[in-house]
């Protein structure tokens, strides 16, 4: 994050919705996208960028780690660890799936005949 962005302390106003609109210099320093993280903290309130694949993964983590009673730096942590975990998960489930649909799968025995083939292994 950068230092110049928070050198000065800057007045915010909340909306009748109660929401607020990050500084550009802060946002843009910060590296905040489409999603924040909010936390509470001794201080106040905490925002910090939020990098999301997948927002319905990210809310399920999320509501997952404060059910176990997770907060501040601890449930950032869990979350980026849960995170790490899940997302190439489901990218190898969207990669299945792609597979499925465009016929590259058969049954086990077919596959394996096709691999013993292509590599020149056979049963001794």
């Amino acid at each position: 994050m950068g230092v110049a962005a928070l050198a000065e302390p800057q007045t915010i106003k909340i909306s009748s919705k109660r929401q607020i609109t990050i500084p550009a210099k802060i946002y843009e320093e910060a590296g905040f996208g489409e999603y924040a993280l909010c936390t509470w903290t001794e201080q106040g309130l905490l925002l910090q960028p939020l990098d999301v694949d997948d927002e319905d993964v990210t809310v399920d983590i999320l509501r997952y780690l404060v059910e176990q009673g997770r907060e501040g730096e601890e449930l950032i942590e869990q979350y980026r660890e849960m995170k790490r975990k899940i997302v190439p998960l489901q990218k190898r489930i969207a990669e299945a799936e792609l597979d499925i649909a465009e016929g590259r799968v058969g049954p086990a025995r077919e596959m394996q005949e096709r691999m013993r083939k292509k590599y020149g292994l056979y049963d001794r």
